[in-house]
């Protein structure tokens, strides 16, 4: 079978392997899309971050094809979705009823650890199928199932926030998670939402996904927060969501946010955040990060995408194929923030 292969920065390699066989307890999924996560990226443009030899990809989807020995609940043919990571019931965390938090999580991941091969391939192993596959109804497309993860993210962040039914939001980012984000926001009864966002396409989606307005943070300048505090009772947003994941957008959300309010992280960064201490103190502004998502949010999601309650429409940039998997994926994410989300499909 073919599969993309993570070798270190800016390095990946199609290769031919051997056809996968179910072990007793696995399950052999075809996969059918995989989408390119920002964490994959991340991975391709710095070195270390995942360990080389890796198969890639864990917003992955597709039919099963092999059911190992000693596995129930699962045949060939049915439509699965594979993820999140199988909580290992055991830890500290999983026993206080916090399994996304789960010390061996990255490590039972499919596409983040070593000997757990991801999705960026034609077929893929699952170890632990009771924990990490999910069934989809008919309802529910490919197309929609595979942004499963990213909307998943985004639900949980909203979940774990202080949000409240009437709030005034801004929404740092509109890539997939930041306009997952504003969807939710839609649904749970959020007041006014404001979007950030430098690209003029991101801004229109992210309209006609429900924002009230959406503004280019380059553009507005030193006038931003000014217009900000003067569109939310001149106290600016009850909770800004940074979605963005770079210290800017960290810096810009303490700025939004009323006294007393709460920054949410959902972007992922490596780099500080240049934020003076005193401004948390003075404002007494809360900073909260989220993690991923656990398996009754992922049912919920694949409720939410059946009962067409939630739009994809736009979501997907492109769909391409392995062989394309670098030159119209990873680089093109790369050089490029206008894609919102790209999937491989093997």
């Amino acid at each position: 079978m073919k599969v993309a292969v993570y070798e270190g920065q800016r390095a990946i390699r199609l290769q031919e392997r051997p056809a996968l066989k179910a072990a007793p307890g696995e399950v052999i999924v075809k996969i059918k899309y995989c989408g390119i996560c920002g964490t994959d990226v991340h991975a391709y443009l710095h070195e270390g971050l995942l360990p080389t030899g890796l198969v890639l990809g864990h917003e992955n989807v597709g039919t099963v094809a092999e059911v190992g020995k000693g596995v129930e609940g699962w045949k060939a043919g049915d439509r699965v979705a594979a993820g999140p990571p199988g909580p290992c019931g055991e830890c500290y965390y999983c026993r206080h009823g916090r399994s996304t938090l789960c010390i061996h999580g990255f490590e039972r991941t499919n596409g983040l650890s070593q000997g757990n091969d991801g999705g960026m391939a034609e077929y893929l192993r699952v170890k632990d199928p009771k924990g990490m596959l999910l069934k989809l109804p008919d309802e529910v497309s490919f197309e929609d199932a595979v942004l499963i993860d990213t909307l998943g993210v985004a639900f949980r962040g909203i979940r774990q926030s202080r949000f409240r039914m009437g709030d005034n939001v801004v929404v740092v980012g509109a890539g997939a998670i930041g306009l997952s984000v504003v969807q939710f926001l839609k649904i749970a009864g959020a007041r006014h939402i404001t979007v950030l966002n430098r690209s003029a396409g991101k801004r229109k989606l992210a309209l006609q996904l429900g924002a009230d307005l959406a503004l280019n943070p380059v553009e507005e300048g030193g006038g931003l927060q000014e217009k900000i505090m003067a569109l939310y009772n001149g106290v600016g947003a009850d909770i800004v969501f940074e979605c963005a994941g770079n210290a800017e957008a960290a810096r810009t959300s303490v700025s939004l946010v009323k006294a007393g309010g709460q920054v949410l992280l959902l972007g992922v960064s490596g780099d500080p955040i240049p934020v003076p201490e005193a401004e948390f103190v003075i404002k007494e502004v809360e900073l909260k990060a989220t993690l991923a998502y656990d398996k009754e949010e992922m049912r919920l999601i694949v409720d939410y995408l059946a009962q067409g309650r939630v739009n994809t429409q736009g979501m997907i940039t492109g769909i391409i194929s392995l062989d394309d998997i670098v030159e119209k994926g990873f680089e093109r994410l790369a050089a490029s923030s206008e894609p919102v989300k790209i999937v491989v499909a093997p």
